[in-house]
């Protein structure tokens, strides 16, 4: 009993000073996983009331496993989702990752096929393979529950500890299987394997079980410790019990003499346990080290890569670094080439955590990639983990485009067959084309008894095939809300804030759905539940965790604050903010842009006061996490922080976040290259020595990203008119992968590319050809009538159609691709209004008195292909300007279709006169946009000579007076001939 006692007594100095992050301690909460549903969350407490046959044929799941077990029979493989399925992080909010309930479990096993006598085995633990003992052995090949109790309750008290300890693994290999695979047409549920494991807990057998086995611990050998450490936790036996204190003392005694088996186990037990399992982690992470100097085997590298993912919140710098150079030697070495599967992404898992993930990235391109020919033999949920990793960098192109077959083929398996959930997750790959197909299998799954579980990637699904579906998405919001909520009656687990965790499946997911609907999905009946759940939370013990709050606070902000916020909720965020990260400011951010876009007039002072002020406070927030920024996540982080709650892009705080982002240049990903390039497109910031590392990036990497992160970059360069440095290499890859991939764009951003290389003089004449054939045009004629957005997305793509078509018939005349806008121009114009500002009658003004009045001078006056000019007039070869009768031409006032360039006789020069607002340039430099430069080069190629007044130099102090004005003027229309 004094050794129990000493357990609890550890004291914090005695860490290990080189491998363990002292520091990390101090951030580490006791929050149990998400996962509580593996058996944390049932009472854990021995009750005897029961006899053995009452307490396993009281409960049809348990008559069901016996009798099942008993005589094996074989069944249906069927997934049962809370103890195996593996979300991203932008799914759970619990950066665990844990991918199986075990990190022992036999892959690879199909599960729509019958589950056979031989797989059935391959699930089994067996501790003791060489024992001679035949209780042993009877235990370990059990086929039901009562077989294993029924063993021992005849050894009496002659159990030895290998026996014991083999029942303890047995008891869990069949709970394991009746979970994992359940009888044909059954849906085994959670609350059915909690009750389970309730009752195995509560058995008298099992209770003296587990006393005797307290009693010949200390016989128990190393790899045995480990495992019953590990799963008398998985069965529900409190940790604070005495044989669990005992066998922690006992792991503390011979943990040198661990091997990385017994240790990558006893790791897997102590991630569950919050900071109290800090002592035995920081002595068990110098041994892990150790072994890595030297191991000789993948096989090895696996249990250590183990023992580093549970222990990853508190290992050093210098402990991965060294990690990842034994991994960059296999990997020069070709030993991934041909290693399990399972190996190298456990390996991309580890190197993917968010506190070293940036300085990891290449690498794991390089282990994805070793993947690549080896796609047909993974299983469904490997592919899934690696859609996953894919995702956090956008890259490598070859994952994209195997994962994409995969999905292929996988639907087109399960049309014959009962499909799954599983098929959800390879929606963001599968071709919009199936939208009908993914609405249905949604649909299906929303009747799930497992719903909760797939809470997270229908949304993800929802969110990519951008439905217009209202009832499927009103079902989906108000099923999730229930699933959430009955999820917290069930269960028992009172520790702090363990209700707004299973909350933000739900709450948090909606804040990014409604703007995928185009702005006008809301589900009002679930907001103002959410809110008032929410609200009762936030004032509770719950809400003095920030990031609880800033959560909670979002939602609020975003969806309950129309009349305003209540004070003492403001006060809170406000008094709370020195204490938020980087992603609570982001998540207050996004509330705050919610409601300024759905209460766009709202003019209440109450609100706009407590917006205001939430806002500085997020602002000083972000000056403060920009001092400590330690890589390009986080900058892009506070940047998109910053911009979300409308941030000005002229204020001094954007520019030292633009000039963040340069010593970070080298982290660069596909991820990270178009968030950067949103930054700058909806600013239009012009920041050309990141431009130029961006596109820089896109040649070195050409082979590896994807073509609509290329189109996003020549997107953003069009839109600012930056010229990028690398100039011909860049645009060679942009005409390369889209010669390649253009089948994985939308009709809008193949029209988007394709103007940009228009404007860099780089559209050939095949692209030309390909988009102006009638088959494109058939493609965006099926995309328009199944878009989710009719309000915008046909006015976008025609706009952009008609912007290329009169680029191409102006730039590529030799092309002959016809002029078929003409219609579509009369009907826009109607709705121009008539430029009617100061600066435009002030400019009108001047050129009257310079030119003449409306004999010579045209204003608001039309183009050939329809672009319009502010004013125009003709001027002879003695400048002087020439009445509008005489140079226009018939075809002009009948404005004929075969109105497409202009004429001039010897020495005339038909005037221009563009006015450019500050709109027209970047916000930052006196840089004129893509659209107006193509513009202004399409005018002269017409035969307009081209003079633009810029408001900046219209209203500057050189420019005062109106007779400074006036000379201005008159400098710039006559500069050619002075």
């Amino acid at each position: 009993m004094q050794r129990v006692g000493f357990i609890t007594s550890y004291s914090m100095w005695m860490t290990g000073p080189s491998l363990i992050n002292s520091k990390a301690v101090y951030r580490i909460t006791y929050l149990q996983r998400l996962r509580y549903q593996r058996v944390c969350c049932i009472n854990q407490h021995h009750s005897k009331h029961n006899g053995p046959q009452q307490a396993f044929h009281n409960n049809n799941c348990l008559r069901i496993i016996c009798g099942w077990m008993g005589v094996f029979t074989p069944a249906v493989i069927r997934t049962q989702s809370r103890y195996y399925v593996t979300q991203t992080s932008d799914d759970d909010f619990d950066d665990s990752g844990i991918i199986s309930d075990s990190e022992f479990d036999i892959d690879g096993l199909d599960r729509d096929r019958t589950l056979s006598k031989d797989q059935f085995d391959l699930l089994r633990v067996n501790l003791y393979q060489n024992s001679n003992d035949p209780i042993v052995k009877t235990i370990s090949q059990a086929n039901s529950l009562q077989e294993v109790f029924d063993t021992i309750d005849k050894c009496r008290d002659f159990l030895t500890a290998e026996q014991s300890s083999q029942a303890i693994v047995t008891l869990w290999d069949l709970q394991k299987v009746y979970g994992r695979y359940g009888l044909d047409y059954s849906s085994v549920t959670n609350f059915q394997l909690n009750t389970l494991l309730e009752k195995i807990l509560n058995h008298p057998t099992f209770e003296k079980l587990l006393k005797h086995l307290e009693n010949v611990c200390e016989d128990l050998n190393n790899t045995a410790i480990s495992c019953m450490l590990l799963y008398l936790n998985k069965i529900g036996l409190r940790t604070d019990a005495p044989l669990m204190q005992k066998l922690s003392v006992l792991c503390l005694e011979r943990l040198n003499n661990f091997n990385l088996n017994s240790l990558s186990r006893l790791t897997v037990y102590l991630r569950d346990q919050g900071i109290k399992a800090y002592f035995l982690q920081s002595k068990l992470l110098p041994i892990v080290a150790d072994k890595l100097r030297t191991c000789s085997t993948l096989e090895e590298l696996h249990l250590i890569t183990i023992c580093l993912n549970s222990t990853k919140k508190i290992i050093t710098e210098s402990l991965i670094n060294e990690y990842r150079k034994f991994v960059e030697k296999n990997l020069e070495a070709g030993n991934f080439e041909t290693c399990d599967p399972k190996v190298i992404l456990k390996i991309i898992k580890l190197l993917n955590y968010s506190k070293w993930s940036s300085k990891h990235y290449f690498l794991c391109r390089q282990l994805m990639l070793c993947l690549v020919n080896r796609m047909p033999s993974l299983g469904i949920w490997q592919v899934i983990d690696l859609s996953n990793y894919f995702q956090n960098f956008l890259e490598p192109r070859e994952i994209f485009t195997k994962i994409q077959q995969y999905s292929v083929s996988q639907i087109e398996v399960s049309k014959n067959s009962i499909t799954g959930p599983e098929l959800l997750y390879l929606a963001p790959f599968g071709s919009l084309n199936r939208k009908k197909y993914f609405e249905e299998l949604v649909a299906e799954q929303l009747d799930n008894a497992e719903f909760y579980d797939y809470i997270g990637v229908i949304f993800k699904t929802l969110r990519y095939i951008k439905t217009s579906n209202t009832k499927l998405c009103n079902a989906f919001w108000t099923k999730s809300m229930k699933a959430v909520e009955r999820e917290i009656d069930q269960t028992t687990n009172f520790q702090l804030g363990f209700e707004e965790i299973l909350r933000r499946k739900v709450y948090h997911r909606y804040m990014y759905f409604n703007n995928n609907l185009g702005g006008t999905y809301r589900n009002y009946h679930m907001e103002k539940n959410m809110s008032s759940l929410l609200l009762k939370d936030i004032r509770s013990p719950t809400g003095l965790v920030p990031n609880k709050l800033a959560s909670m606070s979002a939602f609020l902000i975003s969806y309950d604050s129309r009349e305003g916020l209540p004070e003492d909720i403001v006060e809170k965020i406000i008094q709370y903010g020195s204490q938020f990260t980087s992603f609570d400011v982001l998540n207050l951010s996004r509330g705050v842009q919610i409601t300024l876009a759905l209460n766009p007039k709202n003019t209440r002072r109450r609100l706009m006061e407590q917006i205001t002020a939430i806002c500085r406070m997020l602002d000083t927030c972000a000056e403060e996490q920009l001092k400590t920024a330690k890589s390009l996540i986080d900058v892009t982080t506070i940047t998109r922080a910053y911009l979300s709650r409308h941030g000005s892009p002229r204020t001094f705080l954007f520019d030292k976040l633009v000039h963040a982002h340069l010593p970070f240049l080298h982290e660069l990903n596909s991820r990270l290259l178009r968030d950067i390039c949103y930054f700058f497109y909806t600013t239009k910031h012009l920041a050309p020595q990141i431009l130029d590392a961006l596109a820089q990036y896109v040649v070195d990497n050409q082979e590896y990203i994807l073509v609509d992160t290329i189109e996003r970059l020549l997107s953003c360069l069009y839109t600012l008119g930056h010229y990028p440095a690398t100039g011909q290499q860049f645009f060679s890859a942009c005409t390369n992968s889209l010669s390649k991939d253009a089948h994985q764009l939308s009709g809008l951003n193949i029209l988007q590319l394709c103007l940009g290389l228009n404007m860099y003089g780089q559209l050939s004449s095949k692209l030309i050809h390909n988009i102006f054939n009638l088959s494109f045009l058939d493609k965006l004629d099926e995309e328009i009538s199944g878009c989710y957005s009719k309000a915008t997305y046909p006015a976008r793509v025609r706009h952009m159609l008609m912007e290329l078509n009169r680029a191409v018939c102006i730039d590529h005349p030799e092309e002959k691709i016809p002029w078929f806008h003409e219609k579509y121009c009369e009907e826009l114009l109607e709705t121009v209004a008539v430029p009617n500002s100061v600066f435009h009658t002030e400019v009108h003004q001047a050129l009257s008195q310079l030119v003449g009045g409306p004999d010579v001078l045209r204003a608001n006056v039309k183009t050939p292909y329809y672009y319009l000019l502010d004013f125009e007039f003709l001027l002879d070869e003695e400048n002087q300007p020439v009445p509008v009768k005489e140079y226009i031409s018939p075809r002009e006032k009948s404005n004929t279709s075969d109105y497409c360039h202009i004429e001039n006789k010897a020495g005339y020069r038909r005037m221009a006169v563009l006015l450019h607002k500050e709109s027209s340039y970047c916000i930052n430099s006196r840089q004129l946009m893509g659209r107006h430069q193509v513009e202004r080069r399409h005018l002269e190629m017409l035969g307009y000579t081209v003079i633009e007044v810029p408001h900046f130099m219209w209203y500057s102090m050189a420019h005062a007076t109106f007779s400074d004005k006036m000379e201005y003027l008159k400098n710039i229309l006559y500069s050619q001939t002075s």
